[in-house]
């Protein structure tokens, strides 16, 4: 009884220490834009991403949500501090788009790209913002290879 005690103390302790370790955009994934319609969400996992070289592929385009838009770039800029490569473009101290790659985990790699028209002012007339994270074992330059 008092090892389990004590094992169920430790857990409890490693639990914020497991979720530092995430990405601080995941909170955008936890189903809150599931029935919003200014927003898509697509997850997609599985055999359909293996010729790709990933294991998971997820985005989030939302449009005409400037609060959404701040909460979304304020998290990315949290995240890619620990960027270990990324190119990005700004246009008046906002966010245009930004592409990170993260450092590998069981080698696994993580890249998260997000982009906001929103920070173009007059480009277009719906702004949208979009982030996509996406992991898997392929490496950055197979990455551009593919979208180029």
């Amino acid at each position: 009884m008092i090892r389990q005690t004590i094992l169920s103390g430790i857990l409890l302790l490693a639990l914020p220490l497991a979720a530092q370790q995430g990405m601080h955009v995941e909170e955008l994934f936890d189903g809150r834009f599931k029935k919003d319609h200014r927003a898509v969400e697509v997850l997609i996992k599985g055999k359909e991403l293996k010729k790709y070289h990933l294991t998971l592929f997820r985005s989030l385009t939302i449009s005409n949500a400037p609060e959404v838009f701040e909460k979304m770039e304020a998290l990315v800029r949290k995240d890619a501090v620990h960027a270990v490569d990324k190119e990005v473009g700004t246009i008046s101290n906002r966010l245009y788009y930004g592409f990170y790659c993260f450092p590998a985990q069981n080698d696994t790699f993580r890249y998260l790209f997000y982009r906001n028209t929103a920070a173009k002012p007059g480009s277009e007339k719906q702004p949208e913002a979009t982030l996509v994270y996406m992991e898997g074992k392929v490496t950055l330059e197979e990455l551009k290879q593919m979208f180029q």
